[in-house]
């Protein structure tokens, strides 16, 4: 296996479809990073950062900014539960709804071009192959976080 042309893949299609959605957002005044909180919130309301942060394997420093900007511009509110006055939960408001139905759709139409030569069945055994590969990185991120290096 050529892992550099593996490792090219991955990258290509990263920057690619990052490309795309910066085009669906520009008018938005939302970052690329911001666009992928909203579309995780719209998701799952009422998470909280930190499970944002957990699922998106993104540093909560991060997430904060981000969710600022996005309460700032009126797409996000955020409610703290009475259980837990320290947590956040997070919520779209209209307009923020309005803007993660656009990013769904926008996400829909890449992906139906670009996998379209594959079947169902491919599509379904391509996701189950990705989902093993993102579970076995974030082990390594785990793993890499553990390990002191030692001369």
């Amino acid at each position: 296996m050529d892992e550099s042309k593996l490792l090219r893949e991955f990258g290509i299609l990263n920057r690619i479809f990052i490309s795309y959605s910066a085009k669906e957002i520009v008018s938005q005044d939302l970052s690329y990073s911001d666009s992928i909180f909203l579309v995780n919130i719209g998701v799952k309301e009422g998470s909280t950062q930190e499970e944002i942060s957990t699922l998106l394997a993104i540093d909560k420093a991060a997430i904060a900014r981000s969710v600022k900007h996005l309460v700032k511009e009126e797409y996000v509110r955020v409610e703290r539960p009475d259980r837990d006055k320290r947590a956040k939960q997070l919520y779209l408001t209209g307009k923020g709804k309005d803007c993660f139905f656009r990013i769904l759709q926008s996400n829909a139409k890449i992906l139906a071009y670009v996998l379209q030569d594959f079947s169902n069945s491919d599509r379904e055994e391509f996701c189950s192959q990705i989902e093993k590969i993102e579970i076995r990185a974030r082990e390594y991120l785990v793993l890499e976080k553990n390990t002191t290096v030692t001369e």
